[in-house]
């Protein structure tokens, strides 16, 4: 039996994969995309957390191409999963991942699966178990709808509309905003890695205490550079909009405080100067403005950003129909 292609992390994608993917998103964004290249075809999407944006374009996706998809909401009508090795299963998980998913992989031929960072302990995310977990147990491709470390297909999406909208290497910034809690890490990796894949001149900008994963931040450095570009961090918000051909606004949580949800909770409301305003995006070259969603208006951004010419936020998130076609075309070894 060959190795399924798992799509876990943009950390392990190479160059070709990635230009191929893009490339394929972006043709089944046209008529090949309603046509059923993936006929007979079955795809589970199994989630520990809420989604609209992603369980709508992995169910449309594969309606579109033809596959039957089966959604599965753990706690919600499924058994609470279990995914640490070793436990006694005394406590409140009726399953274990390793019969769940090695079950689903009977059933279907691909599975998505979401779960979130907890938040409660920063070295135990960075770990990211539940999707490593649930993919070792299973024999069918699995794709990353979200973990604690990295949303793979929110970054396709990002570059993808970053192509469509910009269009060469340019400055871009991926900036920490307000919120009134605290907020995993992933969308800020996985568009920090997407910038790099596509060899722009990406910066970082966050208060200080707002550090990303270090090895995440590594890696996008080394990619950036081979593709041509770089990574810079800095704690000057304004100094980061100077010339800025996109602005990325994302919250996140101080990892330094994981466990302690009090604080946590308001350190990320400690900085309401971070807010993506007017005055802001003038500092930048005609910048667009772009934000995974959802997004909460007048903390994170403000409406005359959100609702003005420079937000693409809304182009951005039908991107995520394209990529998912893209991610599960391959995984089942087909080409547009």
């Amino acid at each position: 039996m060959s190795t399924p292609w798992h799509f876990l992390s943009l950390r392990d994608v190479d160059t070709t994969t990635w230009q191929d993917l893009l490339a394929q998103s972006e043709i089944l964004s046209g008529p090949r995309g309603r046509e059923p290249l993936l006929a007979g075809r079955r795809c589970g999407m199994v989630f520990f957390n809420p989604s609209l944006r992603t369980r709508t374009a992995f169910e449309v996706a594969c309606g579109d191409l033809g596959a039957f998809a089966v959604n599965l909401q753990v706690g919600g009508g499924l058994w609470s999963l279990e995914h640490r090795d070793g436990v006694v299963m005394d406590g409140p998980h009726a399953e274990h991942v390793k019969e769940g998913f090695a079950v689903l992989a009977r059933m279907v031929d691909a599975l998505g699966l979401r779960s979130f960072a907890s938040l409660a302990d920063a070295k135990e995310d960075a770990r990211d178990l539940v999707l490593r977990s649930a993919a070792a147990a299973s024999s069918v491709p699995v794709l990353s709808l979200e973990s604690a470390m990295d949303h793979p297909h929110q970054g396709l999406a990002d570059a993808l509309t970053v192509r469509r909208k910009v269009g060469e290497r340019a400055k871009v910034v991926v900036t920490w905003a307000p919120h009134i809690k605290p907020l995993p890490l992933a969308v800020p990796h996985a568009a920090t890695l997407a910038f790099a894949q596509e060899g722009h001149d990406v910066v970082i900008a966050h208060p200080h205490g707002f550090d990303l994963d270090a090895g995440v931040v590594a890696d996008a450095t080394a990619i950036a550079e081979a593709a041509g570009g770089s990574l810079s961090v800095t704690h000057e918000r304004d100094a980061a909009f100077e010339g800025a051909r996109v602005i990325y606004a994302k919250s996140w949580g101080a990892r330094g405080y994981y466990g302690d949800a009090q604080r946590a909770a308001a350190d990320v409301m400690a900085h309401p100067e971070w807010i993506v305003d007017g005055p802001a995006m003038d500092r930048t070259d005609g910048g667009i403005f772009m934000h995974c969603l959802p997004v909460r208006r007048g903390v994170v951004v403000a409406d005359e950003v959100l609702d003005g010419p420079s937000s693409v936020v809304i182009d951005q998130a039908a991107a995520r129909l394209d990529v998912q076609k893209a991610t599960l075309c391959r995984a089942m070894g087909v080409t547009a």
